[in-house]
């Protein structure tokens, strides 16, 4: 009896721990990149910025306008409109054509203009192509761990099995007692229990992952082990947000050049056709043409640039201000991350030493000791926990340098 339900409980242990399809780490990445309505907005908003440069360089092409106009004005003893004004109505209907003169440096201008804030647009899209991969990339991480911890539980499940068969061959024969049998048994189910809410911790994670990732799935999936490797430092300078404080910086240049625009003559050109008439009989004799030239030059706005020169200073400030700060922060992260890396792996290594020696006694105690009855299960429990513990904290280890590697590689 006693048999048949440990047979089942593992049965069921096993089942529950199955896997429908393989996911990598590369999979969730490029999914959640094309899921994320962010980064298409992005795309959407840099076709737009194209949209802009054209609208902009239409704007300074010749203006096409028609305009028409019927007007009476009845007037009679005492009441009306004086025709000296209104010369008794107005009928009029003409096409006119407007070209600003020499513009050149306006058009350079606003086109820069239009170009730096899509180049903005994609500094903008880098970072949130930077910050999802590496909130993905840490998602993955975390599941993983747990998803190698429930591995783990279930190999020392089966290998606790495997001894709990020839325990009961040694209780049968007298040389363990019962009460051994049964620690076994209760730190098998220990076992069992504890990987069911690993699993439960697992599921949660992927879930997590998925939404990250925009992927609706509920399936269970096995993961496979990230291959992160450390990448090169990119020079700091390609960073975004430098990028993007170069960008800042022509920004603020071209305003200045943009207000001082403001304050040049301007020259426009001008002309019309159609017919402008006093009563409609008179049309057919009213048809005419007329052109000309606007300038206009701006004499005192009261101060107006000289407060927009202080804005763009006061602009500049703060950029370098930021640009300063950033450096020094990106170089303290890093050395203070490549350190902690340092640190881990010389953890790692030691606790790889430490399971090897604690493998070499389980080994032992299985292959000569256990059998002979040379030590108490209790003892050889021990060994299995202690194995198992310091499995965990290799886990952990291992996770933690994933996780170094991911900040040092997405670094920004």
């Amino acid at each position: 009896m006693v048999k048949s339900f440990l047979i089942l409980i593992l049965t069921l242990f096993v089942t529950a721990f199955s896997y429908s399809q393989n996911r990598t780490l590369d999979y969730y990445i490029s999914t959640g990149l094309k899921n994320s309505p962010l980064l298409n907005d992005y795309n959407n908003q840099l076709q737009s910025g194209s949209l802009d440069s054209l609208l902009a360089l239409a704007a300074f092409k010749p203006q096409v306008n028609v305009a028409s106009q019927a007007m009476y004005a009845p007037a009679g003893i005492n009441i009306g409109y004086d025709e000296a004004i209104t010369n008794g109505g107005n009928y009029a209907a003409t096409i006119g054509v407007k070209q600003s003169l020499f513009n050149s440096r306006i058009k350079t201008a606003q086109s820069e203009n239009i170009n730096l804030l899509k180049q903005t647009l994609e500094v903008n899209k880098t970072i949130t192509q930077t910050d999802l991969k590496r909130s993905i990339t840490l998602q993955y991480i975390t599941a993983y761990a747990d998803y190698s911890q429930v591995q783990f539980i279930r190999k020392t499940v089966e290998m606790l099995n495997g001894q709990q068969k020839v325990i009961k061959q040694l209780v049968e024969a007298g040389i363990y007692q019962m009460t051994d049998l049964l620690n076994l048994s209760v730190s098998i189910k220990s076992q069992e229990i504890t990987g069911k809410q690993v699993f439960i911790q697992y599921k949660n994670d992927v879930a997590l992952l998925n939404l990250l990732s925009g992927i609706i799935d509920t399936t269970t999936v096995e993961l496979e082990k990230p291959d992160l490797k450390l990448t090169p430092l990119p020079d700091i300078q390609k960073s975004p947000v430098m990028l993007q404080s170069k960008i800042d910086s022509l920004k603020n240049s071209n305003s200045k050049s943009l207000v001082d625009l403001n304050y040049r003559p301007k020259l426009e050109a001008f002309a019309d056709a159609g017919f402008m008439a006093i009563k409609p009989i008179n049309i057919p004799q009213n048809f005419g043409t007329s052109f000309g030239l606007n300038f206009s030059i701006p004499v005192y706005d009261g101060k107006q640039r000289q407060l927009e020169y202080k804005k763009i200073e006061i602009n500049e400030k703060s950029r370098t201000l930021y640009r300063d700060y950033y450096s020094t922060q990106y170089w303290q992260q890093y050395q203070q991350l490549y350190e902690q890396l340092r640190l881990n792996d010389d953890l790692i290594r030691d606790i790889n030493l430490q399971l090897t020696q604690q493998k070499e006694l389980i080994d032992l105690y299985k292959k000569v000791a256990l059998e002979n009855a040379m030590i108490r299960i209790t003892d050889y429990l021990a060994a299995i926990n202690n194995y198992t513990n310091t499995q965990n904290s290799l886990t952990i280890a291992e996770m933690t340098r994933l996780q170094l590697i991911n900040q040092l590689n997405f670094l920004k």
